[in-house]
């Protein structure tokens, strides 16, 4: 069952490989992506679907060979894209302030 679910995939941010499947099962640290260098990596890839999204904007404004389906597909995943990283940065503050609020 675990095999077919790590073939998934990570549809809103292409690039990143998903994560926290039978990764090391020795229990070990593994040498793949920090979670900071993943993060970075994340930003980057909303970076580039917006970017990607001003240009087909752009195209599609200069009456190039874009339908608006496509424009509309990229400003939409570009959208899905940023409104996903900022529920990552929503839930991440949130477990900081947790811990931060943890009484030893």
């Amino acid at each position: 069952m675990t095999s077919s679910i790590s073939q998934i995939g990570n549809t809103f941010l292409p690039g990143i490989p998903p994560v926290g499947l039978n990764e090391n099962p020795a229990g070990g640290v593994s040498g793949g992506l920090s979670f900071k260098d993943m993060m970075l990596q994340s930003l980057d890839n909303v970076n580039q679907l917006q970017v990607q999204s001003d240009q087909a904007i752009e195209a599609g404004l200069l009456g190039e060979d874009i339908t608006q389906a496509e424009v509309f597909s990229s400003i939409k995943k570009a959208d899905l894209a940023l409104r996903m990283m900022v529920q990552m940065r929503n839930k991440l503050l949130e477990a900081y302030n947790e811990v931060q609020n943890m009484q030893l």
